[in-house]
């Protein structure tokens, strides 16, 4: 069992006033008694307190994260840099899964409110100004990855209309005649904040637009496998699946590859995001980097920010995005 203050004060002849103002670097302690008090500390493991720190000043140092899901290796990925970045600033983090529900995703946020987090960090499923309202009831700051509320709150992302028209128009480069535009979220239009695949679908209208030549077909239907399996891709005419999320590409290239398809010489195909895993899969996949990391780690800057800055302005943060060019297309 650790060290108590009370200890410390005990082995070192002094009160215990004078070893919290030793411990927490407050008040005025002779060098002598101050270096004693610290190595004491040190020697027997002293852990301190930091409930009881908190509730004398305030402050938990405690950040919410609420994640969609965590069977998505993007969510994964990007909660290892929350905490990273949380830990580095000297912040803790209280993690709650949503499992795509709306109802929990509220429930859960309120949860955290309750448990005296200091701010959340969210990629919100809800939106409209009846969930804005709800989010400034709580009192403290909040966060957003991507998908966007409104003015009141910042986000942090990338430009995922212009990533998705660069994407689209390095397939173009690539000779690609037919486009299939895979996204699934789309499914949940008007139901769930689904703002960064509907940017990233006004960025495919946008190019699109541009070359009339191309011919494009939206797959926003979880069933995408099997719309897929209805085209042929050994005939003459050059097709290209670009996915709104690696995710959904990974798959894709599972099923056709079982059926003797693959890229880049029957078909060609390019993924969103750029996760981590990529590394490990062959061929290597083309997509484009969201700097999923980036963005999540500086989401907790700007929370982190909001939460010692009473005047802290709500702001839009753009990281860059960059095509990924490898052997899928």
């Amino acid at each position: 069992m650790a060290i108590t203050v009370n200890q410390i004060a005990e082995l070192c002849h002094v009160s215990r006033t004078t070893v919290l103002r030793a411990l927490n670097g407050t008040g005025s302690v002779r060098k002598e008694t101050y270096e004693l008090i610290i190595e004491t500390a040190r020697k027997y493991h002293y852990q301190p307190n930091l409930l009881a720190r908190s509730l004398n000043h305030g402050h938990t140092n405690t950040i919410g994260v609420v994640m969609m899901n965590i069977a998505n290796m993007y969510f994964v990925q990007r909660l290892d840099a929350i905490n990273r970045t949380a830990e580095k600033n000297g912040y803790f983090t209280s993690i709650a899964v949503c499992d795509e529900s709306l109802e929990e995703e509220k429930k859960l946020i309120q949860g955290l409110a309750a448990r005296q987090v200091e701010g959340i960090i969210l990629s919100p499923m809800n939106q409209g100004t009846e969930f804005e309202s709800f989010l400034k009831s709580l009192g403290i700051p909040c966060v957003c990855l991507g998908n966007r509320i409104s003015d009141e709150f910042t986000t942090v992302q990338v430009d995922e209309r212009q990533a998705a028209e660069d994407a689209f128009e390095h397939i173009v480069q690539k000779k690609y005649q037919h486009v299939l535009f895979v996204c699934p979220p789309l499914q949940n239009k008007g139901q769930k904040n689904i703002y960064v695949h509907m940017e990233r679908l006004e960025g495919i209208r946008l190019a699109t637009a541009r070359h009339p030549e191309i011919k494009v077909d939206i797959l926003d239907d979880e069933r995408y496998l099997d719309a897929i399996n209805q085209y042929d891709f050994l005939q003459h005419e050059k097709i290209a699946i670009l996915c709104s999320g690696d995710v959904y590409a990974l798959e894709i290239l599972n099923d056709l590859r079982e059926k003797g398809i693959l890229p880049p010489k029957q078909y060609g195909l390019m993924g969103f995001d750029d996760l981590s895993m990529l590394k490990y899969i062959t061929p290597k996949l083309t997509t484009i980097s969201t700097n999923v990391e980036g963005v999540a780690s500086t989401a907790v800057n700007e929370l982190i920010a909001s939460i010692r800055d009473p005047d802290y302005e709500p702001r839009t943060i753009f990281l860059k995005h960059k095509i990924m060019d490898r052997e899928t297309l």
